[in-house]
């Protein structure tokens, strides 16, 4: 059975922050996907993003020596704070994922969701002209946003029971 939790919008799991965060801890990207998007709430969410590397940090380093030689670790649900639950993703090049929920989400779910955002990743690093680019992680462009927005509109309308 899965479990749902009904959020301020009456949304079960509601996809608000992603984050796609590097080797030495920077924001390579970072985006809030809020109703009503209000700056102290934003904040909150950038928060609640920021305080999520400490665990990842701790779940990938000590004591787990099956991390070194796997090629990514899916860490599950890392924490939940007033009402959002925190998921994480890391590789062993030490990039992390991180998806802010309102709610709480299925695991299996956002299993998926955080390999899809992985393989967007990828697909966005792996651009030839990034070398050429501003920003050199190749994820500040306007395809690598919209891809990602139109993921977290249809992950939420699916979790709101909204096709």
């Amino acid at each position: 059975h899965m479990a749902s939790f009904r959020g301020k919008q009456g949304q079960t799991g509601a996809i608000r922050a992603v984050a796609v965060i590097g080797k030495e801890n920077e924001p390579l990207y970072l985006e809030t996907f809020s109703p009503d998007s209000k700056e102290e709430d934003s904040l909150s969410l950038h928060y609640h993003i920021h305080t999520s590397l400490d665990i990842v940090e701790e779940k990938t380093s000590t004591g787990r020596k099956t991390y070194a030689n796997s090629k990514e670790t899916y860490l599950g649900q890392l924490f939940a704070v007033e009402d959002y639950s925190v998921y994480g993703f890391a590789t062993n090049t030490k990039m992390k994922f991180i998806v802010l929920v309102e709610g709480v989400q299925a695991n299996s779910s956002m299993r998926t969701w955080i390999k899809e955002l992985h393989e967007q990743y990828l697909y966005a690093t792996s651009n030839p002209f990034c070398e050429l680019m501003e920003d050199k992680s190749g994820l500040n462009t306007n395809t690598f946003r919209k891809r990602i927005a139109q993921r977290v509109a249809k992950f939420n309308r699916k979790s709101s029971g909204r096709y």
